[in-house]
């Protein structure tokens, strides 16, 4: 805390000793020499010219148009929300259009739109659908407000010295006061947030303050309405995210964070650079967009942790600022030309410029490295974290992420050592990531739904385990942000052995949880193969529950098993079990196998099931009057204990073509599994298949020491000896048949 104070201080005394000479505009992310280079070179960028052409063309296509002002009655995805963003869009569009053609029909334009919203603003009160704690005037929360106060900002920027003094007077006291007031005065709980929603507030009174010359509103922005750096852009900074740039809720939200987090540290870059903004924390914003990036898939998806619409990828225009910024800010990194290519668009700024730029001059780029990787979370980096485990190509990619992070503030979910895995392009064991309708008014106008918190944020709905129906501290949000989960190794060198591990003994009362996750390649295998082992240990028995929520077709089971054809039940009243169908249950003897199908390739689960095991087929969607819910399929594994070792083996396997109608190997190779031994010391596992197939994993589950050597002597005399906390053995056997 010293270090942010101290920091705090540094850059009050910077802001402070420098005083605001009169406003050259435009003056934020565009200015004379940007638009000076954007000039010369249009007509011989393509990229760049596809951008200006898009805009251009929607413009164009709208200046004899009377644009509507509607007074706001909509919710989201309503006619009057969609159209005010619509006109902030086009505002800021025609702005750009006039700094770097000087045509004054697009100054035209924007003044006729702004002459509009200078007559009806100051007599809107709060918006009709407004939220209770984040209400807007324009929008129904004041998130969009401050979205369309950041565009329409800039695009006055631009035209500014085209106006005349008195419609610079008319918007100014009529727009832009009122509104940056609204934020800092009228909603101080989220203008001193530390949260996206409080990013964007104080970006967009920031960016208002350059404009109109006012410190005191720049002051606000980056230390917060008291100025005692407990708040605002700054603490943001330090607050947000971890020394390893990972942000606290999640990537999705990480990619929405990165817009006003960018523009605003540009525009004070351009106005202020004694503060060294894209310095601070250690280039804390280029770690930032780094491992947003890593929190896609090859596919371009954010993986969903937390609240998080599939939808969104890193073609989004926030990824575009944030890697145009980027590649200008930190060194012109050459793979980024990559994502950049695929983004097919550019931003109007000096990265923007450069990006287009230099993949017109280079023939071929390298290509951007989805990597294994770990992230602290934390503004300390001792909060637990994200790991993600990578095998393969990038048209290919295997990719596991475990989540054993904090919270995640109000869009953190209650799923303490949860993954997802990915193959093929595609999600294979899914995170069910948040029920909203972005934007879709029949859908509560586009808000998160009451599912939302019902089920998706519950833990039943994610892939880890749940304690006698209950979410991970109750599933109250209070208490879920005073713990995190804890580390305990990971190892990514060798890309055929990779390990995951992390605990929890806070999530549950009594209750420890040990996962530890591998992604193991085998020549005898077409895929690495995943191996979760979950280690829970009580005092007292508890109803353990572990789902894996499967993206694909139900194939076969190795065990007979009873289908509700007739009738389903709810599998509970609550904590989100009260929107889980059974579809089928069954009870096995020993290890179980359960196949799917999902595009041109097998997989299967192999469990070390026993008679004390219920296995639960489920389909969300029960008490779902209003169909908010995604009907996805799910297996469940239930076992009542004190002491537990779930293992199972995720296997991708075989090949099937419907086009040239051929399939092989559907079925998995693993036969057996079973825990010799699984203490408070040690879990040994061994793991029997075809071919003779006979692996040992070991794990100390007490002693993460790299250096450490273990020694294990198992009932049968066997003596096991291994260097580091876990190693896994392999080697073929015949003698597996007699154990059978």
């Amino acid at each position: 805390m010293k270090k942010y104070s101290f920091l705090f201080f540094s850059f009050l005394f910077l802001s402070a000793s420098v005083v605001l000479a009169q406003s050259q505009h435009p003056n934020l992310i565009l200015n004379k020499q940007v638009i000076a280079e954007i000039q010369k070179n249009l007509g011989n960028v393509p990229l760049f010219d596809k951008t200006f052409a898009g805009i251009k063309s929607q413009v164009d296509g709208l200046l004899k148009q009377s644009i509507d002002v509607p007074v706001p009655v909509d919710p989201g995805g309503g006619y009057t929300h969609e159209r005010h963003k619509q006109n902030y869009e086009l505002m800021y569009n025609a702005g750009i259009l006039y700094s770097i053609t000087k045509d004054e029909k697009y100054a035209v334009f924007v003044k006729r739109i702004l002459d509009k919203y200078a007559v009806m603003y100051p007599a809107l009160k709060l918006h009709p659908q407004s939220k209770d704690q984040t209400p807007g005037r324009l929008f129904w929360q004041s998130l969009n407000e401050t979205v369309w106060l950041l565009h329409t900002i800039q695009a006055y920027d631009c035209i500014y010295y085209w106006f005349s003094k008195s419609d610079r007077d008319k918007y100014e006291t009529n727009i832009f006061l009122p509104m940056a007031k609204f934020f800092y005065e009228d909603s101080p709980h989220e203008f001193n947030l530390i949260h996206n929603h409080g990013t964007w507030m104080v970006a967009s009174v920031g960016m208002t303050g350059f404009v109109l010359n006012k410190q005191d509103l720049i002051d606000k922005a980056l230390y917060v309405t008291e100025k005692d750096g407990e708040g605002g852009f700054i603490a943001q900074l330090n607050q947000l995210f971890s020394p390893d740039g990972y942000y606290t809720e999640g990537g999705y939200y990480a990619r929405y964070a990165l817009w006003p987090f960018f523009l605003f540290a540009e525009s004070i870059q351009n106005n202020k650079p004694e503060l060294k903004i894209y310095e601070v924390r250690d280039q804390i914003l280029r770690k930032a967009f780094y491992s947003a990036l890593q929190m896609t898939y090859t596919n371009g998806e954010f993986m969903p942790i937390n609240d998080a619409l599939k939808e969104k990828t890193f073609l989004s225009a926030e990824l575009i600022y944030a890697l145009n910024f980027v590649y200008d800010r930190y060194g012109e990194d050459k793979s980024l030309l990559s994502i950049a290519r695929l983004q097919n668009k550019v931003s109007f700024s000096k990265g923007g410029i450069k990006v287009a730029q230099a993949i017109t001059e280079l023939t071929s780029v390298p290509k951007f490295k989805w990597e294994s990787i770990n992230f602290v979370d934390g503004p300390k980096g001792d909060e637990g974290g994200v790991s993600i485990l990578r095998w393969g190509s990038d048209n290919d990619l295997e990719s596991l992420l475990f989540k054993y992070s904090a919270h995640g503030l109000s869009h953190g979910h209650f799923d303490k050592l949860s993954f997802l895995f990915y193959d093929q392009g595609r999600e294979i064991i899914q995170d069910y990531g948040s029920a909203r309708f972005l934007n879709v008014e029949q859908k509560l106008g586009g808000r998160y739904l009451p599912e939302n918190k019902s089920f998706a944020m519950q833990t039943i709905a994610h892939n880890t385990l749940v304690v006698d129906e209950k979410s991970n501290f109750n599933g109250k949000r209070e208490q879920s942000e005073k713990f995190h989960s804890d580390y305990y190794f990971l190892s990514a060198d060798n890309s055929d052995l990779q390990i995951t591990s992390a605990t929890d003994s806070n999530a549950y009362d009594g209750v420890k949880m040990h996962r530890t996750l591998l992604m193991v390649n085998d020549p005898g295998f077409i895929r690495p193969v995943v191996l979760d082992v979950f280690q829970v240990n009580s005092e007292k028995s508890h109803q353990y529950d572990l789902p894996f929520y499967y993206m694909g077709h139900f194939l076969s089971t190795s065990y007979a098993y009873n289908p509700f054809i007739t009738e389903r039940k709810v599998l509970g009243k609550k904590n989100g079990y009260q929107h889980l169908w059974l579809e089928a249950e069954a009870k096995t003897s020993g290890t179980s196998a359960f196949t799917w199908l999902n595009g041109e390739r097998y997989y299967s689960i192999t469990a070390n099931t026993d008679s004390n095991t219920q296995i639960l087929f489920t389909q969300i969607g029960a008490n779902d009057p209003n169909f908010n819910l995604r009907n996805d399929h799910g297996i469940m594994f239930r076992v009542t204990a004190k002491n537990h070792t779930f293992v199972n083996i995720i296997e991708p396997h075989g090949d099937f073509n419907p086009t040239l109608e051929y399939s092989f190997n559907s079925y998995p190779a693993f036969e057996k599994i079973e825990v010799v031994r699984s203490d408070e010391q040690y879990t040994i596992v061994e793991i029997f298949g075809k071919n003779d197939l006979h692996w040992t994993f070991m794990i100390a589950n007490n002693n993460a020491d790299k250096y450490a050597t273990h020694t294990v002597a198992l009932s049968d005399g066997t003596k096991l000896t291994w260097h580091g906390p876990t190693s896994i053995n392999k080697k073929k056997e015949k003698e597996h048949e007699k154990r059978k």
